[in-house]
């Protein structure tokens, strides 16, 4: 498990994000969100009340956000440009983009990456909790999951996703969040650190 820097999408990632159409990002998601919840069903078990939070996903590299909620054992997701869609959020999680995907690998440290402020947590901290848990337990591989809704075409997939991930990692192209500023980026139009 890496505690190391986190590295973080130039500003210009984010500005070629804006132009890109949410809705099959949307739905994308959704379907690999959803897969792995069926995979998985004691997921909803183990968020159990939590459940019924609505949980705010900010990668702050990107130009777009995520909400997503749980209903009836399903994955809703919504994305959009603006927090302020989200007003009712009870859970906001804040994390460079391939962070986030660590995350969710267990390649990541997610204490160590909230104590050195490069995560940050606003709302519910017991939903977090519960949800890191629950996650944790279904041990979700993100590019394999992505990869497998493309059928025959999923094992080259994932072994080049993989690949491509952790060269961006590794990449000049990617800067240490630590050198850019204190706090989080601002992104044009989505200002941080972001309000609850």
């Amino acid at each position: 498990m890496s505690n190391g820097t986190v590295r973080s999408f130039p500003p210009i990632v984010a500005r070629f994000t804006r132009y890109l159409p949410l809705l099959p990002l949307e739905r994308l998601i959704a379907e690999v969100a959803n897969r792995v919840a069926g995979q998985h069903p004691e997921f909803f078990d183990r968020l159990d009340d939590y459940a019924k939070k609505s949980f705010v996903i900010v990668p702050t590299d990107l130009d777009w956000v995520a909400c997503m909620t749980f209903h009836n054992e399903k994955v809703q997701l919504r994305l959009s440009r603006s927090l302020e869609s989200f007003p009712n959020r009870d859970v906001t999680v804040t994390a460079p983009f391939l962070s986030l995907v660590s995350l969710l690998d267990g390649e990541e440290d997610g204490d160590a990456l909230f104590f050195s402020r490069d995560l940050t947590i606003e709302g519910d901290t017991e939903a977090v909790l519960a949800l890191r848990n629950a996650l944790d337990d279904a041990e979700i591989d993100f590019v394999h999951e992505c990869s497998a809704i493309a059928g025959p075409l999923s094992r080259p997939l994932e072994s080049g996703g993989k690949r491509f991930i952790e060269a961006l990692k590794k990449s000049a192209f990617m800067r240490g969040a630590q050198e850019e500023s204190p706090s989080h980026p601002t992104m044009d139009g989505m200002p941080g650190p972001y309000p609850t």
